[in-house]
């Protein structure tokens, strides 16, 4: 599940998902929108917080 799909079905803003993984909404909304793709320790913090829903995979486009 992409972060964006992610984000809009649980009802989750940009900015409340940044201060629960603490990072810039910024960063967030080029990942959401943007096409850019976190850095590892980041990725770690969204597959954590998002519950393993949203992967690694997911931003490369790779389908399982």
């Amino acid at each position: 599940m992409e972060l964006k799909e992610y984000l809009k079905e649980k009802e989750i803003s940009s900015a409340k998902f940044s201060k629960k993984i603490d990072v810039l909404e910024a960063t967030v909304l080029k990942w959401r929108y943007a096409n850019v793709i976190p850095r590892k320790n980041d990725m770690h913090k969204i597959y954590k917080h998002t519950d393993g829903l949203v992967t690694p995979n997911d931003f490369y486009g790779i389908s399982q």
